[in-house]
């Protein structure tokens, strides 16, 4: 009856066999699957008009307890907005599908359950006569226990804007903007969490008088968020891309520091931290069917200096970490956003947060079909990690050795090739993973999975 009913969209059964191998494109962007344990997944898609249901279960063969919902949730569209409940992954920023990934909202980590009011697609107004395309999207989430006393909450808001010129070219700019905020930390106890502190978060305020001395003479919660930009160009069957975005942890890293150089008639190297790619897509299925290139730089941070210890109102940013909410950018010990970051810990701070936020990356990713039902996919990445500025003051404070002093090199490699529809519906995956370099342990990897295929839409599209 199940199979009969019009109501189901999409019903899917996957099997995972690794060898468990730990190598970095096995383990990163995989929605925080633990892919060198053998699993079996269960997704299910349903939809009725406006409304539509989904569900993804992981179960382990050898890990029961690590058993996880990771995709479960109910939206409602309302003419052109939408309203959702629960955890789902979507991609929300302008990174290739062959990126390293989103600066800020990747598909790394297990899904944040949260509710979300959103313009998902790009909606048409006029300004000054003139015509834009908007979109965007309002959320409070609930971040992991972790480390924690107690779990703290998530805001985020981002918005876009997009112009169109002469129907080949689009340029697109969007912001987001993060903070964490609320919960219980052991170092610095409860935090300010009633609604009168939400709105303080959400206009980026300081705090009220019962909160921490720093959060009063700064904002209230861990704020931080992206830029955005991204520049398309559409020629016959060819699409060609460039994007950049920009990460910044306070109102200076966002607005100020930029907008002060551009009034001294000068753009510091500090405004062009961040992911810089460009993204080739052919829309015919060819043997190279999407190419793309990215360099990561978050080398400058506004400077290796604190505030308190700088000459100018710009304190090293230390990207997706904080004071109090130490875990920083992380749910479910995983960085939230690209992989490149890396999460540790150590004895010192006994907690994970992240360990390595100081990179220089190039990376090239390559896919399409070697026939019509056989599609491949090949990630090449070359980093060189220099740490934190905080690490290094103390291990150099502490005349400690810090092993990222001089940076470390690493080579990460994915050869991966989709047999879709191999035999009905069934749909075969086969990869292999490579690392090399002095940051990561030197590995070599297989997996295998299959996909069958209830619904008439294959797994691979």
């Amino acid at each position: 009856m199940l199979l009969s009913n019009p109501l189901l969209s999409d019903l899917n059964i996957g099997i995972n066999i690794p060898n468990k191998s730990l190598s970095y494109w096995h383990q990163v962007n995989r929605l925080g699957v633990l892919t060198n344990t053998p699993s079996i997944s269960f997704s299910l898609i349903r939809k009725k008009q406006s409304l539509e249901f989904a569900l993804k279960s992981i179960i382990y063969n050898n890990k029961w307890n690590k058993s996880l919902i990771q995709i479960g949730y109910l939206s409602k569209k309302i003419n052109d907005y939408e309203l959702k409940v629960g955890r789902w992954s979507e991609k929300l920023t302008s990174e290739s599908i062959l990126s390293t990934g989103s600066l800020i909202r990747g598909n790394n980590t297990i899904p944040i359950p949260q509710i979300t009011f959103l313009l998902p697609n790009y909606k048409k107004i006029q300004m000054l006569k003139t015509q834009f395309f908007i979109k965007g999207g309002y959320t409070h989430g609930w971040l992991s226990k972790g480390s924690y006393l107690k779990a703290p909450f998530l805001h985020e808001k981002y918005f876009y804007l997009k112009k169109q010129f002469n129907n080949q070219v689009e340029l697109e700019v969007g912001i987001f903007h993060e903070a964490i905020w609320g919960g219980q930390t052991i170092e610095y106890g409860l935090q300010p969490q009633k609604f009168s502190d939400y709105l303080r978060v959400v206009f980026g305020q300081s705090a009220s008088k019962d909160a921490y001395l720093g959060e009063q003479i700064n904002v209230l919660g861990d704020h931080l968020g992206i830029w955005d930009v991204a520049i398309t160009k559409t020629y016959d069957s060819k699409q060609y891309k460039f994007y950049f975005q920009h990460p910044f942890e306070d109102k200076s890293g966002a607005f100020q520091y930029f907008f002060d150089e551009v009034k001294q008639f000068k753009i510091h190297k500090n405004s062009f931290d961040g992911l810089f790619g460009f993204e080739l897509n052919h829309k015919d299925r060819k043997l190279f069917s999407t190419l793309v290139y990215e360099y990561l730089n978050t080398m400058i941070q506004s400077g290796p200096l604190s505030a308190s210890k700088s000459d100018s109102t710009y304190g090293r940013d230390n990207y997706f970490n904080h004071y109090i909410y130490q875990s920083g950018w992380t749910y479910k010990n995983k960085i939230i956003g690209n992989p490149l970051f890396s999460v540790g810990n150590s004895k010192s701070k006994n907690q994970i947060y992240i360990i390595n936020n100081r990179i220089k990356s190039h990376h090239i990713g390559v896919s399409g079909y070697l026939k019509s039902n056989l599609r491949y996919k090949i990630l090449l990445t070359k980093s060189k990690n220099y740490g934190t500025y905080d690490d290094r003051e103390n291990f150099t404070g502490n005349e400690k050795k810090y092993q990222f002093y001089n940076g470390l090199n690493q080579t990460s490699a994915l050869f991966q090739f989709d047999f879709i529809q191999f035999m009905k519906k069934i749909d075969i995956q086969i990869s292999y993973a490579i690392d090399r370099g002095s940051f990561l342990k030197d590995s070599d990897g297989f997996q295998l999975s299959i996909n069958y295929n209830f619904s008439n839409l294959s797994y691979s599209q």
